[in-house]
């Protein structure tokens, strides 16, 4: 190759946009705790800085991506190790940037590699039922100072589920890990904004037998339709221990 190609080629690659990445990023074993739920992950975030405490791997790979639990597959050695992880950006950013920095993080310090992959499965799609939905009032949301923290299941309070803080897609995603639904969930419903959503005797009751489906149109106006959908699926080819910090 000549010296002009050759400076030509340089060039280029040095124009193409670089990953974004966190300014810097702590990952640590977890500490976990005895106490009922002690074990549950859970996810906060502002403009400038993620938390991530009592996560696995496949909890980060799933808000990195914005996937569920059910469309990670492949081999992941790193399961069971619970790490938190402190990460901050240099500047502001909206989550979706988060997000591409955490695949960064994960990349270089997980050694993560993962590819892309389209299966068509049986899936249910959340939708507002006929008379709209019941939704109780969003939560304020100052773009500037914006903080949000979302945990991997809802808690149980008097025999319902809580789902503090959550957008309707994040909703969709944790009502595809209950018993009785256990298959992705797709929001359908394209309601934006936070909220503080309790379903009312949803964790005492048999949830194979439909009753979550009719509590869910009943208190909030949504449904959830059977259907097939082509799904994106994370195959995982390798992963590692952490580099130390």
């Amino acid at each position: 190759m000549g010296l002009m190609p050759l400076i030509a080629l340089l060039f280029t690659a040095a124009q193409q946009p670089q990953p974004a990445t966190f300014e810097a990023a702590s990952i640590k074993p977890s500490a976990m705790t005895p106490y009922e739920g002690g074990s549950r992950s859970k996810v906060e975030y502002t403009p400038i800085r993620l938390t991530m405490s009592k996560v696995d791997l496949n909890d980060c790979i799933q808000w990195a991506y914005a996937v569920r639990e059910d469309q990670i597959s492949g081999g992941n050695d790193l399961s069971g190790d619970r790490y938190d992880i402190i990460a901050t950006s240099a500047s502001p950013v909206p989550v979706a940037e988060l997000r591409i920095m955490l695949q960064s993080l994960l990349a270089s310090r997980f050694q993560l590699t993962l590819r892309r992959e389209a299966h068509v499965l049986p899936v249910y799609e959340l939708t507002i039922a006929g008379r709209g939905p019941k939704l109780p009032p969003p939560k304020s949301d100052d773009p500037v100072v914006s903080h949000h923290s979302a945990e991997s299941l809802p808690r149980v309070s008097g025999g319902s589920f809580i789902f503090s803080e959550t957008s309707i897609p994040e909703f969709a995603q944790k009502l595809s890990m209950l018993r009785g639904v256990e298959r992705p969930v797709l929001d359908r419903t394209g309601i934006a904004g936070y909220y503080d959503i309790t379903l009312q005797g949803a964790a005492a009751v048999r949830q194979d037998d439909g009753t979550l489906f009719g509590l869910l149109e009943d208190q909030l106006g949504l449904k959830l339709i059977s259907t097939k959908q082509p799904v994106e699926v994370l195959v995982i080819g390798h992963t590692a221990k952490p580099i130390p910090n």
